[in-house]
């Protein structure tokens, strides 16, 4: 994590009364940004490449980058504010037109603990963009969307390995412009292996409210329709020479779901697999 420079502080000083401004300098001094960016061979979103294309099944390298900024400490209830912005390059389409090649993603929460229990919470928004989005392709909806969520997690400190759980709840009101709701649960399970490797289990259901009309569009056929599905996976990561280097695998509960989050259109895309990465942060 980096601290705002000093610059910033000496720009707050000149605004509002003295009293202000020292609040200001204060608050500048206490906000903290942190940096990333990662190359991987894939970029998927619940179990569903990103990258794969409109209809392809070869997933495709993604580099991705962003920020996260604590804005401050709310002392009253001991939780954080915070920010952050999302950039990667994605290769998808709702069917064959329209296609969107950048998402763009910024979010906003609060997050803290319950005292000294362990138990950890984090509630806030995500604002899912496609800037560069084809608007006259032929289609009238819009890929953009927001997602509200709420998460525990409880670290067991004395136990070996340090393991930690995670359980989410995720909500959208427009799931990528079909104008449906959509429920996400996923649960994360982290462990501190010996060499400093880091092993992660994980697993999420996603649930579709489709109208009629946009169930009746992802019909596949012997198959069914497609508004639930899960997927499940294990990675390894490890820091070497100060480069955090990854690798996981995931599966999906059923591969013509996957297009739901890729194309919305049933069949074609790539589901699970292995992704290989490699990211740093400042």
């Amino acid at each position: 994590m980096k601290k705002f420079t000093t610059a910033l502080v000496a720009s707050a000083l000149i605004l509002g009364s003295s009293v202000a401004n020292a609040d200001m300098a204060t608050w500048f001094a206490e906000t903290e940004i942190a940096a990333n960016v990662r190359l991987a061979s894939d970029y998927q979103f619940y179990g569903a490449s990103q990258t794969s294309g409109a209809g392809g099944n070869d997933a495709g390298t993604t580099i991705q980058g962003g920020f996260d900024i604590t804005w401050f400490t709310l002392d009253a209830i001991g939780a954080d504010v915070y920010s952050g912005v999302f950039a990667a390059n994605t290769e998808w389409s709702r069917g064959t037109n329209d296609p969107a090649s950048l998402e763009f993603t910024h979010y906003h929460g609060l997050a803290g603990e319950f005292g000294e229990t362990g138990l950890s919470w984090d509630v806030g928004g995500i604002n899912y963009t496609y800037p560069n989005q084809d608007g006259d392709a032929g289609l009238s909806d819009d890929f953009d969307y927001w997602e509200f969520y709420g998460v525990f997690g409880y670290g067991f400190a004395d136990v070996m390995f340090e393991p930690s759980l995670s359980v989410g709840y995720y909500y959208s009101p427009e799931w990528f412009g079909f104008g449906d709701a959509s429920h996400h649960i996923p649960v994360s399970l982290d462990f501190s292996l010996p060499y400093g490797i880091g092993l992660n289990a994980f697993f999420g259901h996603l649930s579709l409210e489709f109208s009629d009309a946009n169930l009746a569009a992802q019909t596949t056929g012997a198959q069914g329709t497609a508004d639930n599905y899960q997927y499940f996976g294990v990675g390894l990561s490890k820091t070497i020479l100060g480069v955090d280097v990854d690798a996981s695998y995931t599966a999906i509960s059923n591969d013509n779901d996957c297009a739901l989050v890729q194309t919305g259109t049933i069949g074609g895309s790539q589901c699970g697999g292995f992704i290989f990465g490699v990211s740093k942060s400042f």
